[in-house]
């Protein structure tokens, strides 16, 4: 493995992953994904000899019927060849919906082969962590769950500790209830409060059931908090986790759209945030994971804070330099933040340590 500053980088990119149309109105804008791989080209990555493009593949039909109910590949596909209908209120059919859904799905699976084989030592994906998908049913922008597709490539592949860490703003409600008995997958999730933000799930007191009971993480955090509380949280929380586990491939979601610029939620983060956080895990995926860290995009619907955090990402995998333009949130961490953050990271500690023996 070559040194982490300078290791290979694979980059997800293929025109088909434009091929969607959820509306002119909805979130997800026709050029999401192009933006992103200009972005990257503009700013000298796709130049740099450690980074190499990866062409991602379908979802294969046994993993589609692995992490989805037959019912509802039926469905999907009727409203791919129609164009009409939903898979949900906030998600709604287009053509040819279903090869998209299995091309920007596959792309994360495209990316964990990679590193699996050596290909790569980590990935990025402008696509992915559609982690409000069930087995019977999708929404929240989410037809097929990449994220449980591939952490069962990967037991495929014969990895039995896999660490989804899941720092999108909303709670991957849907990748948590494939593992949520699973000791081999833990899922550390750090999202907003879900009184007010959707899915309205992932409490701190869902640690896991059965086998899989502590391996299930969630952190949630009050409106506006910004990147101190965030941080602190972060520090007594998943360090300790992560020595615990010792995870032999990480899934990382960013949560770009925890961003204080994001457009559909109500956290204060910045990017240096984003550093933080890539940077540990980055480095903890060298520590444990023989490097084999995958990160796919998830959310963040500002193009400009969207781009800076991929920028932020890509820099620290590639060990490529790039600064984004300074960021002043609106507000800071005032002492009832601190005061819930602080209570919230004690009842997780004081449910989840003793449950693993920490």
């Amino acid at each position: 493995m070559k040194d982490k500053d300078t290791c290979k980088v694979g980059f997800l990119w293929n025109p088909s992953l434009e091929t969607f149309d959820f509306g002119t109105k909805h979130p997800i804008k026709v050029g999401r994904f192009q933006m992103v791989r200009d972005f990257l080209e503009a700013n000298d990555f796709l130049n740099q000899p450690n980074v190499k493009i990866l062409t991602p593949k379908p979802l294969t039909d046994d993993l589609l019927k692995t992490i989805h109910a037959q019912t509802y590949l039926d469905a999907v596909r009727r409203m791919s060849e129609t164009g009409e209908g939903e898979i949900a209120i906030d998600t709604p059919a287009f053509l040819g919906i279903f090869e998209n859904a299995s091309i920007t799905s596959g792309a994360t699976v495209t990316g964990v082969r990679a590193v699996a084989t050596r290909k790569v030592a980590h990935f990025l994906s402008p696509t992915g962590g559609f982690h409000h998908a069930k087995f019977e049913w999708g929404g929240g922008f989410c037809i097929f769950n990449d994220v449980a597709a591939a952490v069962y490539e990967l037991k495929k592949l014969g990895f039995q500790k896999i660490l989804v860490a899941d720092f999108d703003v909303h709670h991957g409600n849907g990748t948590q209830t494939y593992f949520y008995t699973d000791p081999g997958v833990m899922q550390i999730s750090f999202h907003e409060d879900p009184e007010w933000m959707y899915p309205h799930d992932g409490f701190i007191d869902d640690i896991g059931e059965g086998p899989g009971f502590g391996y299930n993480i969630n952190m949630h955090f009050p409106m506006d908090s910004c990147d101190g509380v965030y941080k602190y949280a972060f520090d007594e929380i998943v360090p300790p986790l992560i020595e615990f586990f010792k995870p032999e491939f990480i899934i990382f979601l960013p949560g770009f759209d925890a961003h204080y610029r994001d457009r559909l939620a109500h956290l204060n983060l910045t990017t240096d945030l984003i550093r933080y956080t890539t940077t540990y895990f980055h480095n903890a995926s060298h520590r444990f994971s023989e490097g084999r860290l995958g990160v796919v995009a998830g959310g963040g619907y500002t193009n400009d804070s969207f781009k800076w955090g991929i920028g932020v990402v890509m820099s620290v995998l590639s060990g490529f330099q790039y600064e984004p333009p300074k960021q002043t949130p609106p507000y800071e961490d005032d002492d009832e933040t601190w005061d819930i953050v602080q209570s919230n990271v004690e009842k997780v500690k004081n449910l989840v340590f003793p449950a693993l023996g920490i």
